[in-house]
This record gives C-alpha cells, structure tokens and sequence, in this order.
C-alpha cells in the first residue's frame, strides 16, 4: 500500500462520521444456520467454492528450492506442488497413479530429486514423468495408458501461488484477486521468508473459523487482556469484487495524528489489514511482518487450519528468530486461546438446531459480504444445475 494511500485511510478516519468511518453495511442481514451445520450445504460449498476455481495455496516464500513442496487437501482433492529445476512450479494430484497411495506428506522447504511412492516404490521426476516401477519385470507393459501424475494448473504471482484443483485451463492469479493485488506492492510479499507453520484442527464449520477475522466487534468483549487496549473495535471496510479486505486500526493512529502533519499520516505501523482470499485463505499486513491463514474443510463439522508467519528477510541471529517467534506464539495465542474456543461452541449451540439463524448487523460489513460471496456461488451452482 502506497504512503499516499496509507495518509487518506488516516485522513478517513479524522474526517468521517463515526458510522461512515467504520464502514458500516447498508442493511443488516441474516444467515441460516443451516449454512454451518448442513452436509447438503457443505457439499455444494465444497463444489461451487473448493473444486470448480483456483485457490490460494500459499506463498512463493514456502517453496523456494528446487525440489521444495506444498501438499495441500483443495476440495478434498490430495495436490501436491513442486518447485521445479527451471525455477518454475508445477502442480498434481498428490496420489500414485498405481494404487492411488499418497506420494508426498506435509510441506518440505528442501530439495527432493525423485518422488518414490511409499507402498511400492513407484518413481516419478519432480515434474511427475513416471521413472521406474521397481522389481516389475514388466508386469505392466501392458498397461495402455499414460501413467504420469495427473497435472493442475498453478501460477505464481506477487509471492502467492494459486492452484486450480480439477482443471488444466490456464488463469491468470490477478483475475482471482480483483484489484487488491494493487495494494501489495509494499509488503515485500515477493522476499519474505518462511518462519514457521502451525497446523491445528478444528471442530467447527469453516466458515466460523474465518468469521473471527471479519468483525472487530468482539474484541472489547473476547480480548480484554490481550488486544484490545491495542486496537479500536471497530475495522475499514472495502470490496474488492467478491473479496473483503478489513484494515483494523491501532490507538496508537491518534498520537500520530496529533503530533505529525497530515502527509506525514501512515497507517503502517498503526494498523493491521487483511485481505480475504475467498474461500480458503486470509493474507495480512500487520506493518513489519505478514501472516497466513489457511483452511481446509474436512467435513462441515471441522476444519484444519493453517498458520504461518513470514519475517521481510532471513533472521541473522537466534535473538531475531525468536522475536519473530515470540510474534507467532501471541498471534496463536490470541485465535487459539480466545477466538475459536468461542467459536467452537457457537458451531455445537448451532448443531443443536434451537437457533434457526444468525445474525450480522451494519457493524460487520465485511461478514456480510463474505457471506454473501459464498451464498451467491452455492446457489448459483444449484441454479445451473437445475437449468441443464
């Protein structure tokens, strides 16, 4: 985000009135409970949002070397991505195309050469040309069939990866971020390194656990003792297409305000953003370090997350890996401890089935819009469907 850009969010909130400065939504709305605890609802999530578009799955700083890999679960589809020798990606699904076992496991930031199949050795290249079938004794020249792995399409831009779970078709990674990718250009998201990953599950619907980042609400309420003498309750909304992005502003905005000339107002390091990369992913800025939310539904009632914190450059000391360390453990501290145990009841008080609805008011305008997002995709798949 430009220092232009970062003064007229300040500017914003000096000028506006406190029910424009907070982005409130024009009308308030209300969600059936039945969209978190439906399996019949989750399926058609998981088709119209998880399998039939490309999805965030992760930053170029998580696979660098040649060799490197992500293995992701898309739709619950198993892909695996794979740092080529020519420095270029390439994606497949993550499975033998022998017996259907799982080749690689986990995320691996050093290089392989081959990738050997645990069941019966089976060889692939990186790039998934079949190499070897071991011991075989041409068992099955006889198979008429390529037996490579089965290719996705993936792009790589501004230090973000997108793989296209069920399809070959090319994309652009720009068409699946509607112009937000213009507030990038500061972040360093190209030249950040990879500090650690934590991987947790959950059981909850997916769509809780993202519902914590969309609303500042609950943090005068949820984080008495931990963020909330930090930050105002209250975010800055805007749209990008069918993407929120919410930017949370530190107390801290208002001595800067007070003490330095209007060109010279920055948000950064007085605020955090988040940029909502929907369905799956959440991106933020939080001034001297990005983070990453993942999730993967594994079924409507539970989600597997993951969280990763990148530093702008490589730590040069064991003091500098355990500041950003430090960082990490109250940025999971603060969700784990405090958020989805919230959110964890509110997924079993909504299994139940005594409350038929929630409800998200002007104040939660980038819940609004997520919602929104994600119950216009599923019945427009339902409204195709029935129209073929």
């Amino acid at each position: 985000m430009r220092n232009e850009q970062q003064a007229e969010f300040v500017r914003r909130l000096e000028r506006e009135e406190h029910s424009e400065r907070w982005s409130y939504a024009s009308a308030s709305m209300v969600n059936p409970a039945a969209h978190y605890v439906d399996p019949d609802w989750f399926r058609e999530e998981q088709g119209a949002l998880f399998r039939e578009q490309p999805l965030f799955v992760g930053l170029s700083a998580e696979c660098v070397k040649p060799g490197s890999f992500l293995t992701r679960e898309l739709g619950g589809i198993p892909i695996a991505v794979v740092r080529q020798r020519d420095g270029f990606l390439k994606a497949f699904v993550n499975a033998c195309r022998h017996r259907g076992a799982t080749l690689l496991s986990g995320d691996r930031d050093k290089g392989v050469r081959r990738i050997v199949c645990p069941y019966h050795s089976w060889t692939y290249d990186t790039d998934g040309t079949l190499l070897d079938r071991p011991n075989s004794n041409g068992a099955f020249d006889d198979v008429g069939r390529d037996c490579n792995l089965l290719q996705r399409a993936v792009r790589e831009k501004h230090g973000l990866i997108y793989v296209h779970p069920t399809s070959l078709e090319p994309f652009d990674v720009d068409d699946q971020l509607h112009g937000m990718q213009g507030e990038f250009d500061q972040y360093g998201i190209e030249t950040a390194h990879h500090i650690e990953t934590r991987v947790t599950t959950w059981d909850m619907n997916w769509k809780l656990l993202m519902d914590t980042f969309l609303e500042g609400y609950h943090v005068q309420y949820v984080h008495q003792k931990t963020i909330d003498p930090v930050f105002f309750p209250y975010q800055f909304y805007d749209a990008f297409g069918p993407l929120p992005r919410v930017i949370g502003l530190r107390r801290s905005v208002m001595a800067q305000m007070a003490e330095s000339p209007p060109d010279d107002w920055r948000l950064f390091p007085h605020a955090s953003a988040v940029y909502v990369l929907i369905p799956n992913g959440l991106l933020m800025y939080q001034g001297d370090h990005i983070e990453t939310w993942r999730v993967e539904p594994i079924d409507v009632n539970t989600t597997r997350v993951y969280t990763s914190i990148f530093s702008p450059e490589p730590p040069v000391s064991e003091k500098s890996l355990g500041y950003w360390r430090k960082n990490f453990e109250v940025l999971c501290n603060v969700a784990m401890n405090e958020d989805f145990p919230v959110q964890v009841a509110i997924h079993k008080n909504l299994q139940s089935g005594a409350i038929g609805e929630v409800i998200y008011g002007r104040i939660e305008p980038a819940l609004i819009h997520f919602h929104q997002t994600v119950n216009t995709a599923v019945l427009d798949r339902r409204a195709a469907r029935q129209s073929t």
